[in-house]
């Protein structure tokens, strides 16, 4: 095992990382000494950021120093221990800032929050602490969950409120968090969306023959197809497309939305072209109850779950390119999934996202809220507008179905992608027309593809990894105490990076009731979810640390 090899890919790894602490820092800067303190009353975290770049950068040289006499080899294990590293190494450092200003002060709480930035999920233990209203001292939160056996969740917040000089809330939950904090939060989505290893293949020469291997190992799909013969060529383009999105969306954001304020639009922005699903206020997209925000929203978390591929050849007129099953499968899906939500949902009483009544909703209130929420689970964003947690249990179901379904492959979306469940479709097909037609030879087809049987191979083992992972993941839950419901849906929203469950995991709630054995273990299926299960499964293999070279 080439060991001082990959010290050098992590020393020259955290280097880069430390440049992107960099920008929040310099808002953080901003807001401190800068900014008007009435009109940004919460904290600030100018030395938090400080000193998680001072830590970056010392673990970056220590790595460097340990790989100074790297043999400048790099194979396939390497490439594979490598991106697991990062990809474990990378909340660690993300959640300093966290940790250093007290936002957090559960480590482990940290650590979550980071690792659902990062690979995009979306899911968040920042909560509103309680006090009792007589003494003023903090009280735990209490949910109970009623079906054949009571399940009662007991637990504390996790974010102090910000008050005036007389004592009074005027900030709570996740609107009482520093505003650089909160920025970097959705700015570690975006980073997460397109890869932060294809980011630095693209600006990180050093990395050279082992580029590609990184490069594969992060992107998700069946298929890893470079757009350009150079590896560094194809993550240039694909960050080129992934910016020309983000600009796109946050200038349609200030034009249809002139009250939205710049950094609402950044950090909508950030989550919705990477399908992830954070924002800056407590009730989601659902603070600004404005459809045209929630319009272009939509379009972007579209945009954001399409394989990237597409732009790139529809920028150079190939057109043909864009005619693939896969795109028409997934856009057929998404239309029948919000329609049919759409139509359930007429009549029904609907709550808003920050609790409020919603009323009863007609046909074009059932159209809005439908057809933004199958959207965000559909594309794996977590966006809220409402609590679907009270629509009928049909609505709910096909959500969780969504979940699974995911996007197209090269996306920033999560889950299964359709491409898989049209490979499945296929090998079903292939198999069950042998048994009646076995003298006949023909080749497995995805559209004009041909699938061999590697590939094949690949998309069955997928498939029964999630299925293991699902199965046994919600039975741990359940021991560890959820009850089945919120079990399963967290373990959905988990290993397909969504962010938004239901019960306990539902839009009005957080992750903050999970004990410390939960957070250690979803944080782990975010990440296996992310980088699709098996890279991380591979390195647990004994004989992956047998082989020689």
């Amino acid at each position: 095992m080439l060991y001082r090899d990959i010290a050098k890919i992590l020393g020259h790894y955290l280097f880069g990382l430390t440049l992107t602490l960099c920008v929040p820092f310099v808002l953080a800067i901003y807001y401190q000494f800068f900014a008007d303190p009435s009109s940004h009353p919460q904290p600030h975290s100018f030395l938090a950021f400080f000193l998680s770049i001072i830590t970056c950068l010392v673990l970056g040289a220590i790595f460097r120093k340990c790989g100074r006499k790297s043999s400048g080899h790099f194979y396939r294990r390497e490439g594979l221990i490598a991106v697991v590293l990062i990809w474990f190494l990378t909340p660690a450092i993300a959640a300093l800032p966290f940790i250093y200003s007290g936002t957090l002060k559960h480590p482990l709480q940290a650590y979550f929050e980071a690792t659902s930035g990062f690979t995009t999920t979306g899911a968040t233990t920042l909560h509103a602490k309680e006090y009792d209203q007589e003494t003023g001292k903090e009280i735990p939160i209490q949910k109970v969950f009623c079906g054949s056996h009571t399940t009662v969740y007991k637990f504390y917040g996790t974010v102090e409120p910000v008050r005036d000089s007389n004592g009074k809330i005027i900030h709570e939950g996740i609107e009482a968090v520093s505003k650089a904090l909160l920025f970097w939060r959705s700015f570690t989505q975006w980073f997460g969306g397109m890869g932060i290893i294809v980011l630095f293949v693209a600006i990180l020469p050093v990395l050279g023959v082992g580029g590609k291997l990184l490069f594969q190992a992060e992107v998700p799909g069946p298929v890893k197809d470079a757009l350009t013969p150079r590896i560094k060529d194809t993550a240039i383009t694909l960050w080129k497309i992934y910016l020309g999105l983000s600009f796109l969306q946050m200038g349609a954001l200030m034009i249809t939305n002139p009250d939205i304020p710049l950094l609402d639009a950044v950090t909508i922005t950030f989550s919705s072209v990477s399908t992830g699903g954070f924002t800056i206020r407590n009730a989601s997209i659902g603070h600004w109850d404005n459809p045209n925000t929630e319009l272009v929203v939509l379009i972007f978390m579209f945009l954001g779950s399409i394989n990237f591929s597409f732009y790139f050849h529809s920028l150079r007129g190939k057109f043909y390119r864009v005619y693939e099953p896969e795109l028409f499968l997934y856009i057929i899906l998404l239309l029948l999934s919000c329609g049919f939500a759409s139509y359930l949902l007429v009549g029904t009483h609907n709550i808003l996202a920050d609790g409020q009544p919603g009323g009863i909703l007609g046909v074009g209130q059932a159209i809005r809220y439908g057809f933004f929420q199958i959207v965000s689970t559909h594309t794996s964003t977590g966006f809220v507008t409402a609590d679907y947690d009270v629509w009928p249990y049909a609505v709910q179901v096909l959500m969780l179905i969504t979940m699974f379904l995911g996007g197209m492959s090269g996306s920033t979306a999560g889950g299964m992608k359709i491409i898989r469940h049209l490979m499945l479709f296929r090998i079903a097909q292939y198999k069950v027309e042998s048994l009646f037609r076995p003298e006949n030879v023909r080749k497995l087809r995805v559209g004009k593809r041909e699938v061999n049987k590697d590939t094949a191979l690949m998309v069955l083992s997928y498939f029964l990894i999630v299925i293991a992972i699902s199965v046994i993941s919600t039975f741990i839950f359940v021991l560890n105490g959820l009850d089945p419901e919120s079990a399963l849906s967290l373990v959905a929203l988990l290993i397909n990076n969504i962010g938004i469950g239901f019960r306990m995991a539902s839009p009005l709630d957080t992750c903050a009731f999970l004990s410390d054995f939960g957070l250690i273990f979803s944080s782990i299926l975010m990440i296996l979810g992310r980088l699709e299960f098996l890279a991380v499964l591979a390195v647990l293999v004994p004989a992956f640390w047998k082989q020689n070279s």
